[in-house]
C-alpha cells in the first residue's frame, strides 16, 4: 500500500514562493500592456504542510518467561556400608594318618561243654473255666403283677412320706424267704407297710448260667402323698 507522501513529492517553501512571484509578474505585465491598473497581490507566507508517515502500532513482545521449576524433594541417599574384603584362605590339604595294621593270628577257642537236656515236664493241665457270676433277682417284670404297698390312712392324715430300702433274699423258686430293713423312712407305720407288701411278692430268681439260684436283692419302696 502506497503512502500519501510517496504520491505527492515534497515542495520546498522557497520554490513555492518563486513560482507565485513569477505568476504575479506575468499577470502585472499583461495588465500594463492592456492599460489596466493592476493591484499587486499581497503575498502571504506560504503554508508549510508536512505529511508524516503513519507509524505502525507498537507491538508488545510476548511474555516468554519460563515457569519457575518446582522444588525437588531432597532424597536421602542410603548410607553405603563399606564392604570389607574377605581374604580367601587356601585350605590346607589334610591327609589322613596312615596306620599300619598287622594281622593277629586267631587264638584257639576252648572246647564247648554240652549239658544234657533237662527232662521234659508233662503238659500243663488245662485251667478250668471260671464259674459264671449269677444274675440278680428281678421284681419289676410285668407278668409278676406285684401289688403296691398299702398307704396307711393315719400316715396320710399325719402327712407322713418317705423312702424305704428293703434287702430281700430270693430263693431259687422266686419267693422272698427273708426280708430285712436296710434303710427306713423315719416312720414306723410306713416301714411295716413296706415289709408286709414285699414279703408277699414274687421274683424272677437269680441264675448262674442256666440254673436258678438263691440271691439277695435291694427293693426300694417310696411313699409319696402326690401319688
Amino acid at each position: 500500500m502506497l503512502h500519501q507522501r510517496d504520491v505527492y513529492p515534497r515542495v520546498s517553501p522557497l520554490a513555492l514562493g518563486l513560482v507565485l512571484l513569477a505568476h504575479g509578474a506575468v499577470v502585472a505585465m499583461i495588465s500594463i500592456w492592456r492599460g489596466e491598473r493592476v493591484e499587486m497581490p499581497v503575498l502571504t507566507p506560504p503554508l508549510m504542510v508536512e505529511v508524516l508517515k503513519s507509524s505502525p502500532p507498537e507491538v508488545k513482545p510476548a511474555d516468554i518467561t519460563p515457569p519457575k521449576p518446582k522444588p525437588v524433594a531432597h532424597r536421602e541417599q542410603p548410607t553405603r556400608v563399606p564392604v570389607v574384603p574377605v581374604l580367601a584362605t587356601t585350605p590346607i590339604d589334610q591327609q589322613p594318618a596312615v596306620y599300619e595294621v598287622k594281622p593277629v593270628p586267631p587264638q584257639p577257642l576252648p572246647p564247648i561243654q554240652t549239658q544234657p537236656a533237662p527232662p521234659q515236664s508233662p503238659a500243663p493241665v488245662a485251667a478250668q473255666a471260671a464259674p459264671a457270676m449269677p444274675t440278680a433277682p428281678r421284681f419289676d417284670a410285668d407278668y409278676l403283677d406285684n401289688p403296691k404297698p398299702v398307704y396307711p390312712p393315719i400316715s396320710r392324715l399325719e402327712r407322713e412320706q418317705g423312702k424305704v430300702l428293703l434287702r430281700v433274699h430270693v430263693d431259687a423258686g422266686g419267693a422272698a424267704d427273708k426280708v430285712e430293713m436296710q434303710a427306713g423312712s423315719g416312720f414306723e407305720r410306713l416301714d411295716k407297710a413296706a415289709i408286709a407288701a414285699v414279703s408277699r411278692w414274687r421274683f424272677v430268681p437269680a441264675r448262674q448260667g442256666s440254673e436258678p439260684v438263691a440271691a439277695w436283692v435291694v427293693v426300694p419302696i417310696v411313699f409319696s402323698l402326690k401319688d
